[in-house]
């Protein structure tokens, strides 16, 4: 049986997935304002977790947000 609880859920974020749910955000951005343009073009809550833990505060371009997602340890 496999366990479907999110806290032991590894979730790996494909770059170009990614950077669909940042269209629409205008750079520079805070990491508040990337979680909430992910949201609303439909991100697992799990990314949009992710970028409001982000350590930057702010970004210039969808590359570092994903280059940060990448370097960034998974949140639990």
């Amino acid at each position: 049986m496999v366990s479907t609880n999110p806290e032991e859920a590894i979730v790996d974020f494909d770059p170009d997935d990614t950077t669909q749910y940042l269209k629409g955000v205008d750079y520079p951005a805070s990491k508040e304002e990337l979680a909430s343009v992910a949201e609303g073009n439909g991100a697992p809550e799990e990314l949009v977790e992710r970028l409001h833990t982000l350590g930057r505060p702010t970004f210039s371009g969808p590359n570092e947000v994903v280059a940060e997602l990448e370097s960034s340890p998974t949140s639990g």
